[in-house]
């Protein structure tokens, strides 16, 4: 499989079951959130339904959307070392939030879009892991 993260767009070749297609998902500028989705079939056949319904979009969107991460985190120094936030979270997980809170907001990135984009998640999601951090004080809480 051939990735390249470039720009706005992550280009997507030879997936397998798919060689010969090219994927491009596009994101929004300074985004993690896919918004856009083309295909390019090598035998200039046409994209029907069926054939769309059969491709595991789940997959392709999780590779490209790694590798937007890892293109975006390249961009700027590295944040905090992470792991996976295992089930049921824990303390030690919302530490790391706290970090990646703590070194976005040194460079002035909105830290819910870098958490959101360090452990591959939605900013939903990342905006309730630092509300936990709040409440278990690993950040302060909130100015008024």
């Amino acid at each position: 499989m051939k990735i390249t993260a470039t720009g706005s767009g992550v280009t997507v070749e030879e997936f397998p079951g798919y060689e010969g297609c090219s994927f491009i998902v596009g994101f929004p500028a300074g985004g993690s959130k896919a918004n856009g989705f083309y295909v390019k079939r090598p035998d200039e056949a046409p994209v029907t339904a069926t054939w769309l319904r059969r491709l595991p979009l789940d997959r392709l969107l999780r590779v490209a959307t790694e590798a937007r991460a890892a293109e975006m985190a390249g961009r700027v120094d590295p944040a905090p070392a992470t792991e996976g936030r295992p089930y049921g979270g824990g303390d030690e997980h919302l530490r790391k939030v706290a970090e990646v809170h703590a070194w976005a907001t040194e460079r002035s990135i909105p830290p819910r879009r870098a958490i959101a984009t360090r452990w591959a998640r939605s900013e939903a999601t990342a905006g309730r892991w630092i509300a936990e951090a709040r409440k278990k004080g690993f950040l302060p809480p909130l100015k008024p």
